[in-house]
């Protein structure tokens, strides 16, 4: 055993003592194989959902490996192998296979337990594909899906609500509480009051009209406010532009009467002092009258357009007061005004008397509602203390935060409940879907086995013309190969009579050739005629030839003997030769080492020469 999976084991054994209070050691656990091993994953499944089996009875070992695998599968368990090599190790219970497995499912027991919980109802339902084109089937589906969905959320919101921390809760209780306490009592001080109001949809219905007369009184007001102010700010320009134009014009009046009795003196004096300054100053004083009566002219013109615009003002002035948009009041309807106004100045001091007793009342109420809310903590103090004396400390709380949980709880299974009902409605239309179709489908599918046998019938006779086709095949083989075996032997045979045939050819030839020379020697050696220029006769140039071979052999012989003789002289002297061009090459070196030193020391010499200061001394 190694020492992980020994770690595995200690592991699964921790998590069953835990959570399914089963108690093995290790030697125990180790010695569960086979089909206890596969009862015990079993019962692990069946602790998480419930709709696993407690026990595996009498089930095949097949049914219990389908279903166990399908139930990992439902839990996103990610498997080690493949599904048919899975299979087979599950069948024979192996250990290696299932203490992974079993330790993946206990080690997130609560985890697991809601995910499957949830698989239960989020699981989607396997429908062929030629049935989910079906219009009301895709419908149904959808509408699954929805569901699925809302279920999610639901849950979701189940989580958290009982995940809410109490004194939260508690908290949140108390606040609503005195919201709710201090609401109940504004509504009965305001009911009281007004049930001492005799006539009060009439007193609503006047207090609306004087609220909107006050309004367009308010608005009218302004309204002449601003017009009047309007008014008397363009009077104002009007009155200080007039001023402005007057002030000007005597200005320039008696400006302008100064010059002339001066031009008229000037005048008078002739014309000997026509270049005096005096003209200078004249010429100055003209073209400064013509700038004022350039400033006159457009002064005029600016109080031209302050008077058009007044006389506009004027006339939107009457144009509102006709249109009814501006009202001023007679001296009369002034009076009456001044009247209602007196009116409901009382009316508004009657209304401040009123509201200030309801304040008072308000006080008292606040007072009251302060002395309840201390007697109603002293008793709750009380009630705790004597919950605590008895050992139920904080039972009122838990009980009314039981009792909203509660009512939450129901509520949210009474809405699960119904979700429920809704997917089992939609599975059981699913499932008439699809028995519809597959009665839809059932002539289609007798029409397919007709087409089935047919087809049985037809492979049936291909079969057979493939069978005679293949022994046809099978014998043009075997008689093929005969033939190429005899072929062969034949083609051996041919070969060998061949070279049988050659070699004759050539035994014929060379003896043919024979006998021609003997012929030849036959004929030289009786009539004395020469065979060729060279050849007399066969048996002299043999004769000759042998001689030729015979005094070559001796001449060679010879001067092997005089050169066996002068081997050892020329090896003496080529050794010589070798050692004199060693010593050579040695002296050489010598000598090329003599001048590398020589000139190293020069070079020296020249150095300490030219740096005398580098110069060690040594005593």
């Amino acid at each position: 055993m190694t020492d992980a999976n020994k770690n595995i084991e200690e592991q699964i054994v921790g998590f069953l003592k835990g959570y399914l209070n089963l108690s093995f050691t290790l030697f125990q656990f180790s010695e569960i194989s086979g089909r206890d091993l596969l009862e015990l994953l079993n019962s692990i499944a069946h602790n998480i959902s419930e709709t696993q089996p407690e026990k595996l009875g009498t089930e095949k070992i097949e049914a219990t490996v389908d279903r166990l695998s399908e139930f990992l599968r439902i839990l996103k368990y990610d498997f080690p192998v493949d599904p048919e090599e899975w299979d087979v190790r599950l069948t024979n219970a192996d250990k290696e296979l299932i203490y992974p497995a079993m330790l993946w499912l206990l080690s997130d027991f609560e985890g697991m337990k809601t995910r499957a919980y949830k698989a239960k109802y989020s699981e989607e339902v396997s429908i062929p594909e030629e049935i989910k084109v079906d219009p009301t089937v895709s419908e149904l589906i959808t509408q699954h899906r929805e569901l699925r969905e809302r279920f999610d959320d639901v849950l979701q919101e189940y989580d958290e609500i009982g995940g809410t921390n109490v004194d939260e809760l508690k908290t949140t209780l108390a606040d609503l509480e005195a919201d709710k306490a201090r609401l109940a009592t504004r509504i009965s001080g305001f009911k009281r009051k007004l049930a001492k109001v005799s006539n009060l949809d009439e007193l609503l219905k006047w207090t609306t009209k004087l609220r909107i007369e006050s309004e367009r009184e308010m608005k009218l007001n302004d309204e002449l406010q601003r017009i009047n102010d309007e008014k008397r700010l363009l009077m104002h320009r009007q009155q200080s532009s007039a001023e402005k134009l007057k002030n000007m014009k005597s200005h320039l009046q008696e400006k302008l009467a100064a010059l002339k009795q001066e031009y008229e003196s000037l005048s008078n004096q002739g014309p000997s002092n026509a270049a005096s300054p005096n003209e200078k100053t004249l010429m100055m004083s003209q073209h400064q009258v013509i700038a004022a009566t350039k400033r006159r002219d457009m002064k005029k013109k600016q109080l031209a357009d302050l008077q058009k615009q007044r006389s506009e003002a004027e006339q939107e002035l009457q144009r509102k007061q006709q249109d009814g948009a501006i009202e001023v009041p007679s001296p009369t309807q002034f009076a009456q005004y001044v009247r209602s106004l007196k009116d409901k100045n009382e009316v508004y001091k009657q209304k401040q008397s009123e509201l200030a007793t309801v304040r008072r009342e308000l006080a008292v109420m606040m007072r009251t509602e302060e002395i309840v809310k201390t007697q109603n903590e002293h008793n709750l103090h009380e009630i705790q203390r004597i919950e605590r004396q008895r050992g139920v400390g904080g039972f009122r709380e838990a009980r009314e935060q039981l009792e909203k949980v509660s009512a939450v709880k129901a509520d949210l299974d009474d809405m699960k409940g119904k979700t429920l009902e809704e997917m089992s409605a939609i599975s059981k239309e699913i499932q008439k879907g699809i028995q519809a179709r597959q009665s839809e489908l059932k002539p289609l599918v007798s029409k397919l086995q007709d087409q089935r046998k047919k087809k049985a019938a037809v492979e049936s006779k291909y079969l057979q013309a493939k069978q005679r086709y293949q022994n046809a095949i099978s014998e043009y083989d075997s008689v093929c190969m005969e033939l190429d075996e005899e072929s062969k032997k034949l083609k051996g045979d041919i070969g060998q009579y061949q070279s049988k045939y050659h070699n004759t050819n050539q035994l014929l030839a060379s003896l043919e050739r024979t006998l021609r020379r003997a012929r030849e020697e036959e004929s030289a050696t009786t009539t004395g005629n020469a065979i060729s220029k060279e050849i007399k006769t066969y048996a002299d140039y043999f004769q000759k030839a042998s001689h030729k071979l015979k005094k070559e052999t001796r001449a060679l012989k010879e001067q092997k003997k005089t050169i066996g003789t002068q081997t050892e002289s020329n090896q003496k002297q080529l050794e010589m030769f070798q050692s004199l061009r060693r010593l050579l090459q040695v002296k050489l070196e010598c000598t090329k080492i003599a001048k590398k030193q020589k000139e190293a020391e020069l070079i020296k010499d020249d150095i300490e020469r030219q740096n005398p200061e580098e110069i060690i001394t040594i005593e």
